[in-house]
């Protein structure tokens, strides 16, 4: 798959693929100077480290409160 590809499927920006091959966040496999990502291996990456969830402040604070963290961020 091409960085391209992987931006697209889990909804991030291309240089965000790009700094995450940098820092070795991400599994990838280099072709001379092309970037290329094995689905299989990709996939179990998203399994194990990738929440495209996304959650809004108002239910983090919301939980934040709940569990009476309160004292410490408000």
């Amino acid at each position: 798959m091409t960085a391209k590809q992987v931006s697209e499927l889990i909804e991030v920006k291309r240089s965000t693929i790009y700094q995450w091959v940098h820092e070795g966040f991400i599994p990838y496999v280099k072709l001379g100077k092309t970037v290329r990502f094995k689905k299989a291996e990709l996939f179990r990456w998203i399994d194990k480290n990738y929440r495209k969830e996304r959650v809004s402040f108002k239910t983090v604070e919301k939980t934040l409160r709940k569990k009476s963290f309160q004292r410490e961020f408000f």
